[in-house]
């Protein structure tokens, strides 16, 4: 679980959700690489035994790997500046992992969905105008989460809208 205002992950036991398990962060708000700033969302790969976090208030996507008492960067800036760039972030609040490793990312004030391919620093466009807000099919105004469905359309949270919108693979 995000627990955002106490920039850290917890993890909970079924049935138990008083006694919560420290996973990651937890040495209060910062940009270091030992610390969260306002966690968001959070994937859980399997393969690397690792948790993948959008780390709004540092405007970056980390690594986490179970375990270890400090993250890597996987996409961002790693100083936690907010840029509009193909490889920044303002606000990443939601992100998804597809089968084969590609990240999306819901870069909320950017008003976009960023596509980075596995392995990749520099992500695409794939949702939304970056900068630009609306209503219509092609805009979103303020996109929190995303998710993937098993034929790989997109679907992405906007906020202000009020709306879930589809976006079909690409």
């Amino acid at each position: 679980m995000c627990d955002n205002g106490n920039d850290r992950i917890m993890r909970y036991t079924e049935g138990n959700n008083t006694a919560g398990v420290l996973v990651a962060g937890g040495n209060g708000r910062g940009n270091n690489t030992n610390q969260l700033n306002s966690p968001m969302a959070i994937y859980f790969d399997s393969l690397s035994n690792s948790l993948i976090i959008a780390n709004k208030g540092a405007h970056n996507i980390v690594r986490w790997q179970i375990g270890d008492n400090k993250w890597t960067l996987i996409a961002g800036n790693l100083n936690a500046s907010i840029g509009n760039s193909p490889s920044s972030f303002s606000g990443p609040y939601g992100l998804t992992v597809d089968p084969i490793g590609n990240l999306y990312v819901a870069d909320t004030f950017n008003r976009r969905v960023q596509f980075f391919p596995a392995g990749h620093i520099e992500g695409r466009t794939i949702a939304g105008i970056t900068g630009v807000f609306g209503f219509n099919a092609t805009l979103l105004y303020v996109p929190y989460s995303v998710a993937l469905d098993n034929q790989l359309n997109l679907y992405v949270v906007d906020n202000a809208s009020n709306r879930v919108q589809k976006f079909l693979r690409y």
